[in-house]
């Protein structure tokens, strides 16, 4: 499988420090591009079009970022988006530039699909992970794993990292023994399984043993 690339046209950005809110006023976001062992490049970008881009690979799929006035192409992924903390505006946006013939490690989400028969028998469908941490050539990262919850078809069983079924080339790092989803049974049904339990067996009877050592006690100290 091979991921399909968005494409980000960007400017070299001279404006650096404090200065970049002139660039936010005129629609532009600066961004950084680093990594691969190339030179970090400051770069500003149209806002509207960044915006478009962000929602499309989130911080797991690879964009391929295009320098206008150069034709350089890299291939990278969002590192890091900071946000205006009231507006929510994006003000600035790292990515990470990688080669797209090596393995890189990134977060994948998880995605339930199916029909659960607990779920109609009353139970609550609980994801216990939301994204794994796979290894995989950029291009073959997938924007997500499904995860199919058809398996869960009473309140016993679970689903683990070690059931997911990933793509091909791409490897789960993530522990294998960690739970993904589970159905949790009624309220309930969980009372009347607690009921029916065999009762716990008696204490064992010590109370004749510890008397007849204090007595055993007694007659040493006469």
């Amino acid at each position: 499988m091979t991921t399909q690339v968005a494409t980000l046209p960007v400017q070299p950005r001279t404006v650096l420090g404090k200065k970049v809110s002139q660039l936010r006023r005129q629609g532009l976001t600066p961004v950084h591009l680093y990594g691969a062992g190339a030179e970090p490049k400051a770069l500003q970008v149209d806002s509207l079009a960044l915006r478009r881009v962000l929602t499309h690979v989130g911080h797991n799929r690879p964009v391929e970022v295009i320098t206008e006035d150069s034709g350089d192409r890299s291939l990278a992924f969002v590192r890091e988006i900071q946000f205006h903390p009231l507006t929510l505006d994006v003000l600035h946006v790292d990515f990470f530039r990688v080669d797209a013939a090596a393995t890189t490690t990134v977060d994948v989400p998880l995605e339930l699909v199916g029909d659960s028969n607990a779920v109609h028998l009353g139970g609550s469908l609980i994801q216990n992970m939301h994204t794994v941490t796979v290894e995989a050539r950029p291009l073959d990262v997938p924007p997500s794993i499904q995860v199919d919850v058809s398996v869960l078809d009473d309140f016993e069983k679970n689903i683990r990292v070690s059931d997911l079924v990933a793509p091909e080339g791409v490897t789960v790092l993530t522990d294998g023994e960690q739970m993904v989803a589970h159905v949790a049974a009624p309220v309930g049904v969980e009372a009347e399984e607690a009921e029916g339990a065999p009762e716990a067996p008696p204490e064992p009877e010590v109370v004749a043993e510890a008397e007849q050592a204090e007595d055993a006690a007694e007659d040493e100290d006469a």
